[in-house]
C-alpha cells in the first residue's frame, strides 16, 4: 500500500492522532519493532498506552485500528501530493537522527531526494528586515545557487520569503521548512509561493497536514533548518529574534555559522553583532562563504565611478535619507539623483521611499 512497509504504515497511523504527545509516540515506538499489523502494534504497547493515557484513549486508538481508517489518511495525503516519510524510511534525513526530538514522520511536498543532499545551505533572517538586508539576501542566495548550493529557509515574511522568491527567479531548487501542517501555512498569503517551491524543490513539515501552527512550533522548527544544512547564514536578527534559535541549533549541531554584521543602533542587526562577538564567522560578501568551502566565485568585479564611491562611503554606516546623503556630500539632491539611480541599476543600493541603503558591505573605499 503506497510503497510503505507495514511498520511504516503503523508509524504513519500512530502519528495521525493529534491528541498523542510526541513523548508518548516516541516511547511507544521505541519498544515496537518490525510490527506486522496495527493490531499487533496496539497489543505490544497496550500496557504503556493504558497507563500513560487511560482506557478511553486506548479504546479510541483500537477502534481506529483498521484498514479503512489508514486508507482514508493515505488517500488524503495522496490527493494533496503529500509524501509521509517515517524515521524508519531509508530516505529519512540522516541529519535528523541525532537531533533534539527527531520527527517521527515528516510530511513533504516536492522532491524528497533533497532531504539527504550534501549541498544544502540555510539562509534565514528577521521578518522585519531593512530593505538593504533583503537586497543583501538576494545577492547571497544568487551566489550560493551559482555555486550549486540549495538554499534552506522557513516561510516567514522578510528574509525567508526573499530566499524563496530569489530561488524561484533563478529557477533553482529550495527547501522551505514550515511550522504547523502543510494545510495551515503561516502566513497564509505565502500559499502560492510555497506551491511554486514544491514544484521544483521541497516543502517540509514535521506535523500532520491539519495541524495549525502554534507559537512554540516556530523556534522548534528552526532545528530542522539547521540540521539539514551544512552551514547557516544569518542575514538579520534582533536580540529577541527567532532567527537566533536557528543560530543556536547550528552551533549545537556543529554547523558552519556565518553572520552579516551591522552598524551600531540597527535593531534588526543587534542579534547578528552579538553572534559575531560570541564566535560566529563574520561575512559581508558571499565570497566569504564560497572561499570557506573552496568554491571560486563567479561574480564579476564591480567598477564604481568616483561619484558612486562617494555615495557608497556615506551609506556604509547605514541607511540614510536622501537629504542626509546630499548634505554629507555638500551637494544638492538633484545633483546626486542620477548617481543614485545608476547605483540602483547596478544593485549596489536599494531604495525605500527617500531612504537609501547598501546591498553589500564590501565596497568601502
Amino acid at each position: 500500500m503506497y510503497d510503505y512497509t507495514k511498520e511504516q504504515l503503523c508509524i504513519i497511523w500512530l502519528d495521525s492522532f493529534l491528541g498523542l504527545e510526541y513523548k508518548h509516540k516516541a516511547q511507544i515506538l521505541e519498544g515496537v519493532n518490525n510490527t506486522s499489523s496495527i493490531t499487533a502494534f496496539l497489543e505490544q504497547s497496550k500496557d504503556y498506552l493504558i497507563n500513560a493515557l487511560g482506557e478511553n484513549v486506548y479504546s479510541t486508538l483500537k477502534s481506529s485500528a483498521n484498514r479503512e481508517y489508514l486508507e482514508f489518511i493515505l488517500n488524503i495525503y495522496k490527493k494533496k501530493g503529500i509524501t509521509a516519510i517515517t524515521f524508519r524510511n531509508e530516505n529519512y534525513p540522516k541529519t535528523f537522527k541525532n537531533i533534539n526530538c527527531p520527527p517521527i514522520v515528516i510530511y513533504c511536498k516536492g522532491d524528497t531526494s533533497l532531504l539527504n543532499a550534501k549541498n544544502l545551505f540555510g539562509v534565514v533572517g528577521s521578518r522585519k528586515s531593512l530593505n538593504s538586508s533583503l537586497a543583501l539576501t538576494e545577492r547571497y542566495v544568487k551566489e550560493l545557487i551559482k555555486a550549486d548550493f540549495i538554499p534552506v529557509t522557513g516561510i516567514a515574511e522578510g528574509v525567508d520569503a526573499k530566499v524563496l522568491t530569489t530561488a524561484i527567479e533563478e529557477k533553482s531548487k529550495a527547501i522551505s521548512v514550515i511550522a504547523g501542517g502543510l494545510d495551515n501555512l503561516y502566513p497564509k498569503q505565502h500559499f502560492d509561493l510555497v506551491e511554486k517551491v514544491s514544484e521544483k524543490g521541497l516543502v517540509v513539515s514535521e506535523y500532520p497536514p491539519q495541524v495549525e501552527p502554534r507559537p512554540f512550533m516556530f523556534p522548534v522548527r528552526n532545528r530542522l533548518i539547521s540540521a539539514l544544512s551544512i552551514g547557516v547564514l544569518i542575514v538579520s536578527g534582533g536580540m529577541k529574534s527567532g532567527t537566533l534559535y536557528t543560530a543556536e541549533y547550528a552551533e549545537e549541531y556543529g554547523k558552519d555559522l556565518f553572520v552579516v554584521p551591522y552598524s551600531a543602533g540597527v535593531i534588526s542587526g543587534a542579534g547578528c553583532n552579538d553572534l559575531i562577538k560570541r564566535g560566529a564567522m563574520l561575512t559581508d560578501t558571499p565570497e566569504d562563504i564560497l572561499s570557506f568551502y573552496g568554491v571560486e566565485s563567479s561574480s564579476e568585479e564591480l567598477n564604481l565611478s568616483v561619484e558612486e564611491k562617494e555615495i557608497v562611503n556615506v551609506l556604509f554606516s547605514g541607511e540614510k535619507h536622501i537629504e542626509k546623503i546630499s548634505s554629507a556630500l555638500n551637494k544638492r539632491v538633484f545633483e546626486i539623483m542620477p548617481t543614485l539611480s545608476v547605483l540602483e541599476i547596478k544593485k549596489v543600493v536599494v531604495k525605500n521611499g527617500n531612504t537609501y541603503g547598501l546591498t553589500r558591505n564590501d565596497l568601502e573605499d
